[in-house]
C-alpha cells in the first residue's frame, strides 16, 4: 500500500519512549529528592566499592558459612562461604532472605516496659535497672530460655542463670530428638551424623526431607547433586518412601507411597531381605539381627503397607548391590510415637548393607548438646505453671509459637510474675512479656557458633547498627542484667572481650604459633576455624526388639504436619 507508514526500529523505540514519558507526566510528577554526597567520606568506605565480610547464618541451627556483601555501609546481598565446611558455598532460601529481618521496619525500636495492657518506651538504663531489681529479688527462681546457642552466648546465658541460682534451658524445634535418641541406642553416639550423600550409589529416604529442613539441607543438596551426576554402573539412584510427595520425594527416581507409619515395616522388610540373601558385608551380629527382623518378610510387609512383596525385595537388592548405599530417616516421618524405632530400623538397614562408616559417618556430627528434650520442656512448662519461677528471660526462642497449644505454655507463662524478652520483633512470646530489651541482628553484632563437631564459626558485624533501632548485642544485655542483679564481677567489660576470652582455648590449640590478635583476625576473615574431626569407631550397640506394626484401618485419616523450607517451623 502506497500510503502505509513504515517505522524503523529506532523510530519505534523513540515513539515508545515519548509515550512512556508522557504517561509518567500525566500521572503526576514524583517528589524531588536531593541526593547529598559524603561531605567527609568515612575512611573505611569507598562509594561504589563493595566490601565483603565472612559470617555465619543463624536462620536455623545448622550454621552455614556466609559472605555478606556491603555497599556504602549497608549489607545488600548474602551468599554462601565456599571455604566453610558447613554449606560449602551454598545458602538456602531462608539464608538468602536473612536481610529481611535486618531491614524489617517492624523491628522493636527501643526498650519497652509494660504499663497495664500496653508497652511504653523506656531508656536502656531504666529498663536494665528495672529488670535487674527483679532478678536480684528472684535469686533461685530464675529461668533463662534461649534457642540453640552452641557458643559463647549460650555459655554466658548459663553463667547468668547459675549465678542467680536458676536454670538455663535451650529450646529448638529442629533438634532431631528421635534421630539422636536412636543413634545413642543403636550406635552409642547420641548425635546427628554426617550423611555423605555424594559418596552414595543408592539413596533411600524414609520420609527424611533432606532437601528441605532435615539435617544440613544445603550440604546435603550439594551431595545429592554429586550423587546424581555419577551414573556409572547404574549408580546415582534415589528412592523416596513416604506418604507425601514432598519437595524431596519429587526429585526421586521412584516414589513409594505408603501410609503414615509404613516407613518402619518397609525399612525392616528391606533389612530382612539383605540379611536373608547375604547381600551385605559380613557382620558379627548377623544371627541376632536376622532374628530381630524375622517377622518382617516381604509378604508381611505387603500386608502392613500395601507395597507389593516383589517391590520390597527389589528395593532391598537395589539398595545393597549399589554400594555404598545410604538410607535416611528423619523429618516428618519422625513425629509419631514410632519415631525413634523408625530411625533405629533405618540404622539397622544401613548397618547390614555396609553404609556405616562410609556414607553414614560420625565425624562432623551435630550433637545439639544442651538442647532440652520435649519431655524436659514439658516439665519446665509445668514448673512455670506451678509457680517455680519468678522471672523468665527469653532470647532466640518463641515457645508460645513453636510448642503445640496443648502443651499449655501460654497459660503457664502467664503465671510467671515477671517475663523478659530479648527479641528484636514482637513475636508471640514477646507479646506476653513485661519487658522487652531488643537485640541487634546477627549481621550487626559479634558472636560464634560451634554446632558441628570440629567447626568453630564466627559472626561479625557486616555493617553498623541501623540508627533507627536502639538495640544492643544480646551478650551485652545479658552481662548488663547480671551486673544490675549483683553478679558477674568476673566478666570482662564488654561482650566482645567475653567472646575473645572464650576463644583463647581455641587459640592455644589451633594458633600454630600466631599471636591471639593475628589468630582472631584470620578467623574473622575466614568465617571461623575448623579442625579435623575423626570419626569414632562405631559398631552395632545391641539389637532392639521391633514390634509388629498394625496396618492402618480402612478409611483411617492421618494428619501430616509438615515444616516449610521457607518458613522453617512455620
Amino acid at each position: 500500500m502506497s500510503d502505509s507508514v513504515i517505522f524503523s526500529r529506532r523510530d519505534f523505540l523513540k515513539l515508545v519512549g515519548v509515550g512512556v514519558a508522557g504517561a509518567a507526566a500525566g500521572c503526576g510528577k514524583p517528589p524531588a529528592e536531593k541526593l547529598v554526597p559524603y561531605l567527609v567520606a568515612p575512611e573505611d568506605i569507598l562509594p561504589g566499592v563493595p566490601y565483603y565480610y565472612a559470617s555465619t547464618c543463624r536462620e536455623c541451627p545448622v550454621g552455614c558459612g556466609l559472605i555478606a556483601k556491603s555497599r556504602e555501609g549497608r549489607v545488600v546481598k548474602l551468599e554462601g562461604n565456599a571455604a566453610h565446611p558447613v554449606g560449602q558455598g551454598g545458602l538456602c532460601a531462608r539464608g538468602h532472605a536473612g536481610l529481611q529481618g535486618l531491614y524489617d521496619p517492624d523491628r522493636t525500636a527501643t526498650p519497652l516496659l509494660r504499663a497495664g495492657a500496653a508497652f511504653k518506651p523506656a531508656t536502656w538504663e531504666a529498663a536494665t535497672a528495672a529488670v535487674g531489681a527483679k532478678l536480684a529479688a528472684a535469686k533461685g527462681r530464675v529461668l533463662v530460655l534461649t534457642g540453640h546457642e552452641p557458643g559463647a552466648l549460650g555459655a554466658l546465658a548459663g553463667e547468668l542463670a547459675s549465678g542467680l541460682g536458676g536454670r538455663h534451658a535451650q529450646l529448638e524445634p529442629f533438634a532431631h530428638e528421635a534421630v539422636r535418641a536412636a543413634n545413642l541406642k543403636t550406635f552409642g553416639v547420641g548425635a546427628v551424623p554426617r550423611y555423605d550423600i555424594g559418596a552414595a550409589r543408592c539413596l533411600v529416604s524414609f520420609g527424611a526431607d533432606f532437601l528441605e529442613t532435615f539435617g544440613s539441607p544445603v550440604t546435603q543438596a550439594r551431595g545429592w547433586a554429586a550423587m546424581r551426576a555419577d551414573t556409572t554402573n547404574g549408580g546415582g539412584t534415589f528412592v523416596a518412601i513416604e506418604p507425601r510427595l514432598s519437595q524431596t520425594a519429587a526429585n526421586a527416581d521412584e516414589w513409594v507411597a505408603v501410609a503414615p507409619g509404613g516407613e518402619l515395616p518397609m525399612a525392616l522388610g528391606m533389612a530382612h531381605v539383605v540379611l536373608a540373601e547375604n547381600l551385605g558385608p559380613s557382620v558379627p551380629e548377623r544371627a541376632a539381627l536376622a532374628a530381630a527382623v524375622a517377622a518382617f518378610t516381604p509378604e508381611a510387609v505387603e500386608r502392613q503397607t500395601g507395597v507389593k512383596a516383589a517391590d520390597v525385595t527389589r528395593l532391598a537388592r537395589l539398595f545393597a548391590r549399589q554400594s555404598p548405599p545410604l538410607a535416611l530417616a528423619g523429618g516428618i516421618a519422625t513425629q509419631g510415637p514410632q519415631a525413634a524405632a523408625l530411625v533405629a530400623a533405618v540404622n539397622l538397614l544401613n548397618y547390614v548393607a555396609g553404609a556405616v562408616g562410609r556414607t553414614l559417618v560420625f565425624d562432623r556430627t551435630m550433637d545439639y548438646a544442651g538442647v532440652a528434650s520435649f519431655a524436659e520442656v514439658s516439665a519446665l512448662v509445668q514448673a512455670m505453671g506451678g509457680g517455680a519461677y519468678d522471672v523468665v528471660i527469653v532470647h532466640g526462642a518463641n515457645p508460645a509459637y513453636a510448642l503445640p497449644a496443648w502443651a499449655g505454655f501460654a497459660e503457664a507463662f502467664a503465671k510467671v510474675p515477671f517475663k523478659v524478652s530479648l527479641s528484636s520483633s514482637m513475636d508471640e512470646t514477646t507479646a506476653l512479656c513485661d519487658a522487652v530489651l531488643p537485640s541487634l541482628h546477627a549481621l550487626e553484632s559479634f558472636g560464634d557458633a560451634h554446632g558441628t563437631r570440629g567447626v568453630h564459626s564466627l559472626l561479625q558485624p557486616a555493617m553498623k547498627p541501623l540508627p533507627m533501632f536502639d538495640a544492643r548485642p544480646a551478650g551485652e544485655t545479658l552481662m548488663a542484667l547480671g551486673r544490675a542483679a549483683g553478679i558477674g564481677a568476673a566478666w570482662p567489660a564488654a561482650w566482645l572481650d567475653y567472646l575473645k576470652a572464650a576463644w583463647k582455648p581455641l587459640h592455644a590449640r589451633l594458633g600454630n604459633g600466631r599471636g591471639f590478635d593475628d589468630f582472631w583476625d584470620d578467623a574473622l576473615k575466614a568465617g571461623g576455624v575448623w579442625e579435623p574431626a575423626a570419626a569414632p569407631p562405631v559398631r552395632w550397640n545391641g539389637a532392639p526388639a521391633f514390634a509388629a506394626v498394625a496396618p492402618a484401618a480402612a478409611g483411617a485419616v492421618s494428619l501430616l504436619v509438615v515444616p516449610s523450607n521457607n518458613f522453617h517451623d512455620g
